[in-house]
């Protein structure tokens, strides 16, 4: 653990990086707390919902719009903790878990080794009514279950040519649009509500729900979700929470499960190259061709060529969630005035 300097009452957690590292970063944030109890925690973030509520957090400040951040806190009392778990040995060379190394690279015991997130019964009890109002359309519907098979920089348009710039420059971790297609039909045909996570840019699947909201709100369906199935994305991270626990398979390729997943989930792999884990494209460490653009996998992604048949199979080992249901009953309610449409009219 480092020494601070007496004087030093804040200390500020830089988090870079997407809404799952973001995610991540939360429990971390308990392991900082941990080790400097007396300290406040100052969270500047690309994701600062992730951290509202947290007990743990003094303030949260965004990198968009951090006003009087400057003023507040760059002074004598404070200590900036930036540092790139991404970049450490551990986790390069797939030996430790992202929250582990983090915590290791800013000197802190990691005690805790899943996100730390918290709700107010508000965004809980909305989450449930939405999912009960999607229930109460489809009459005998198994349960609901959250979907997201892409992630990272959202397209700036609704194109696949959008989609593919988008993709490109970021570690292989998408499944393909025709399985998660496949998928889904899957499970609409097994009477269950599908709610797929992702940006309206992004290929829309037929029959599902757009889940495209708030993040807080997106995150707070898992609550009442009966299980889910992704890929290495944000919707895994959140689901591993104590807050949200909700039992789900991940889809994993081209990423690394013993660093950025849990055992909590199914965690599905294929090892069908010498490296299935490369974390490649690797923007954080220059990972270009000859000719400047980002490495792309010369065997075409087969770790990420899921079947819909070994989907389904492992779906079927899934305890699903029990998820109280409240029945939506319409109320009408009538004119006292006793004014109609005609009367209205004339």
């Amino acid at each position: 653990m480092k020494l601070l300097n007496e004087k030093v009452k804040n200390i500020c957690l830089v988090v870079e990086g997407g809404i799952g590292k973001n995610i991540a970063a939360t429990a971390v944030v308990k392991s900082i707390k941990t080790a400097y109890p007396t300290k406040n925690i100052i969270i500047l973030a690309g994701c600062p919902e992730v951290f509202f509520y947290n007990p743990n957090v003094k303030k949260v400040f965004n990198f968009n719009n951090p006003l009087h951040f400057y003023d507040d806190y760059i002074n004598d009392e404070t200590i900036i903790f930036k540092e790139e778990p991404y970049l450490t040995y551990g986790y390069i060379n797939k030996e430790t878990h992202l929250i582990q190394a983090w915590c290791d690279v800013l000197g802190v015991e990691n005690v805790q080794k899943t996100p730390d997130m918290y709700f107010l019964e508000s965004e809980l009890e909305s989450a449930q009514m939405y999912i009960d109002e999607l229930k109460s359309k489809k009459k005998g519907a198994k349960g609901f279950i959250m979907f997201q098979w892409v992630g990272g920089k959202t397209p700036d348009q609704n194109t696949n040519l959008e989609y593919k710039k988008a993709l490109a420059p970021m570690f292989r971790r998408a499944i393909k649009h025709d399985t998660a297609v496949s998928i889904c039909k899957e499970l609409l045909a097994k009477d269950y509500i599908v709610g797929v996570v992702g940006h309206e840019n992004f290929p829309k699947i037929e029959g599902t729900e757009k889940i495209f909201f708030p993040i807080r709100s997106t995150l707070a369906l898992l609550k009442y979700s009966n299980a889910f199935i992704g890929i290495d994305s944000f919707l895994q991270h959140a689901a591993a929470s104590d807050a949200l626990l909700t039992d789900g398979i991940v889809l994993w390729g081209g990423t690394c499960p013993e660093c950025l997943g849990y055992s909590s989930h199914i965690n599905l792999t294929k090892k069908v190259c010498s490296q299935p884990f490369c974390h490649r494209p690797n923007s954080f460490l220059f990972d270009m061709q000859s000719h400047g653009a980002m490495w792309e996998c010369p065997y075409g992604e087969p770790c990420l060529k899921w079947k819909k048949e070994e989907v389904m199979e492992a779906f079927a080992t899934i305890a699903l969630k029990e998820v109280p249901y409240t029945e939506v009953v319409e109320t009408k309610t009538e004119c006292k005035t006793g004014c109609t449409k005609e009367k209205d009219k004339a």
